[in-house]
């Protein structure tokens, strides 16, 4: 998706393009509402964007990919970890 096309299904309608820019170039952070609708636009977690490093955001990713049953078999997995 260009840029420009995110902003669109994000319903960001103020000069699109140059907005998304600034995002993506940190210039600007995008209000809480505003990350939602790209991320609902991008299909990733709005989490995502708020992630402290690579690692995380990674998990992220594969935790929203997962379906509520593995999301389940997951964490109860993890719990029995020591």
């Amino acid at each position: 998706m260009t840029l420009e096309q995110v902003a669109v299904a994000a319903e960001i309608e103020d000069a699109a393009s140059v907005r998304m820019s600034q995002y993506q170039r940190g210039v600007h952070t995008p209000r809480f509402n505003i990350a939602e609708n790209l991320a609902r636009a991008l299909d990733v977690p709005v989490e995502y964007f708020y992630s402290p490093d690579d690692q995380t955001a990674k998990l992220l990713l594969l935790w929203h990919s997962l379906s509520e049953a593995r999301r389940g078999q997951l964490l109860k997995s993890l719990e029995e970890l020591p």
